[in-house]
């Protein structure tokens, strides 16, 4: 574990941004496939309106 964190120090600014981008798109892929799986056949508006309302409920609730 020690060794991954000093890898991650490592690493440049751009590169821990992208990391850190490439975690939050997954994280996004992962709620909207929940969204997705809980309302079939949910179109394109109506998955973006549920996926922000999740994303701003984790926020208001950390």
């Amino acid at each position: 574990m020690d060794k991954d964190w000093e890898r991650l120090g490592r690493l440049k600014p751009e590169e821990k941004v992208l990391i850190c981008m490439d975690m939050t798109d997954g994280c996004v892929r992962i709620c909207a496939d929940g969204i997705k799986n809980q309302y079939p056949g949910i179109n394109e508006e109506d998955l973006l309106e549920k996926l922000r309302e999740r994303l701003e409920w984790a926020k208001r609730n950390r």
